[in-house]
């Protein structure tokens, strides 16, 4: 009966303290080409979003602009909506482990 018990209660506390386990995004502070930006990161408890920052960089003759991203974690995100006019940088929001290896996921 006793070990019945001690069973519920380490099945009770074991839910009640989650599996411990932080949220993980892809990060890179500085703008950085897409494919590059793989860093593994665990973040931090309060964090629950992993986000994607695209910023278009100028480019050297032919003066075309590039894609680059920075990708972390987040306590809060609020997208940008793609289609808006005159948006400098468009965030893209996820809330699941490596969410955020592509645009807009």
């Amino acid at each position: 009966m006793a070990s019945r018990w001690a069973v519920q209660l380490l099945l009770v506390t074991a839910c009640s303290m989650g599996f411990g386990e932080a949220l993980r995004c892809y990060t890179c502070e500085q703008p950085t080409d897409p494919a590059f930006c793989k860093n593994i990161t665990y973040c931090k408890p309060k964090d629950t979003a992993c986000t994607t920052k695209l910023v278009m960089v100028e480019a050297e003759y032919p003066f075309q602009q590039t894609p680059m991203v920075t990708r972390s974690c987040s306590s809060s995100c609020i997208a940008t909506d793609p289609d808006s006019i005159g948006d400098a940088h468009l965030i893209f929001c996820c809330f699941r482990d490596l969410c955020n290896s592509e645009l807009g996921a």
